[in-house]
């Protein structure tokens, strides 16, 4: 019997092949979906690390880096010079330098993120990126270098508030100010990469960038004249004032102040939210106010967002409740729906590519 021959040794094996194979495939695949976002998670924070790793050991990027912060001193200094007359710079020049050079970093934030975003425009799945096939995996690696630049940027900042005597408030802001852009605009430059191929995408980025960094404030320098208007104003009495200069509440009399020139800017300011420029000022602006040089100018935003540069228009009184939405907040909101929309469609365009029969 041990030599007996096993009748079934010799009959053929049939794999299952074709549709029915394909079927269970994808049954399979559909039960395990939890996994596969956990994996692409962690491809994108592996990815993003490897990214940060490999900007640090690049002489490039500390080249680079260095030579923006010089500019972005040196730009802040001459603007100093160039305002300040009498020849003699004051004692609070050094200061305002310091927020000139935030702010200008500020800006070369979001223009850095664009373009790091937009590094592979257009492409497609790229097998070692793990089948992440939309523009995340961008995303990741312009944040984390984005991340390595504002950290770079901040230590300077602070050199330079210790150097002019300022509070290192302000490069507090300024550092969350760049991670916050380097987010949106890296998110900017990444969907619209991938939402169109080729220099589509890339006009989209920067057009975007364009209205979110200028055209923003120049539709509401535009619009002014559209909002002039000329109307009785009352006197006003019992002004009160916070902290920052806000005017927070006011009383009209009967008495007949006369017609003034009014500029209704509460219609058209929401436009001018979205800018980072603004949003830093207001931030910034409240971080020490009785120490920052930017002290004033939160209240003459929030003014023109109210429409309160002159009071008691037609008899209109003021009075705030405290539930009223901070500028800021808007704007941020403002630039996250821009870049939200951008990497959906960026997302949604690269799976139709590569599956366009699903």
């Amino acid at each position: 019997m041990a030599d007996e021959k096993d009748p079934t040794a010799d009959e053929p094996v049939y794999e299952p092949i074709g549709a029915g194979k394909i079927q269970d495939d994808d049954e399979n695949d559909a039960g395990d979906t939890s996994s596969t976002g956990g994996d692409q998670v962690r491809l994108l924070v592996r990815s993003a690390l490897a990214t940060a790793l490999q900007t640090v050991r690049a002489a490039r990027f500390w080249w680079e880096s260095a030579a923006i912060l010089g500019v972005c001193w040196g730009t802040g200094t001459l603007l100093v010079i160039a305002l300040v007359t009498g020849g003699d710079l004051p004692p609070e020049s050094h200061a305002w330098v310091y927020m000139l050079t935030a702010a200008m970093l500020v800006l070369v934030s979001c223009v850095l993120a664009v373009r790091w975003g937009d590094a592979r425009r257009g492409a497609g799945l790229d097998p070692a990126d793990g089948g992440v096939d939309g523009p995340l995996l961008d995303w990741a690696r312009s944040t984390a270098k984005g991340l390595i630049f504002a950290t770079v940027s901040v230590v300077f900042l602070l050199l330079l508030a210790f150097w002019s005597d300022s509070s290192p408030a302000v490069a507090g802001v300024s550092f969350v100010m760049m991670i916050l852009e380097i987010i949106v605009f890296g998110g900017i430059g990444a969907g619209a990469a991938r939402w169109f191929e080729g220099q589509g995408g890339r006009v989209l980025a920067w057009g975007v960038a364009a209205l979110l960094l200028v055209g923003n404030v120049v539709a509401v320098i535009a619009l002014l004249p559209s909002v002039r208007a000329y109307e009785p104003v009352l006197v006003a009495i019992n002004i009160q004032r916070d902290e920052l200069g806000r005017v927070v509440s006011y009383r009209c009399s009967p008495e007949f102040r006369g017609i003034a020139e009014i500029y209704h800017t509460e219609r058209i300011f929401w436009m001018a939210t979205s800018n980072p420029m603004v949003i830093l000022a207001l931030i910034a602006g409240e971080a020490e106010p009785k120490e920052n040089a930017l002290d004033w100018l939160p209240g003459q935003l929030q003014n023109a967002a109210e429409g309160t540069q002159v009071p008691c228009v037609e008899g209109q009184e003021q009075e705030k409740t405290g539930a009223e939405m901070p500028l800021a907040l808007i704007g941020v909101g403002t630039q996250s729906g821009a870049a939200g929309i951008l990497l959906a469609g960026g997302h949604r365009a690269a799976r139709r590519r590569l599956n366009p029969h699903a």
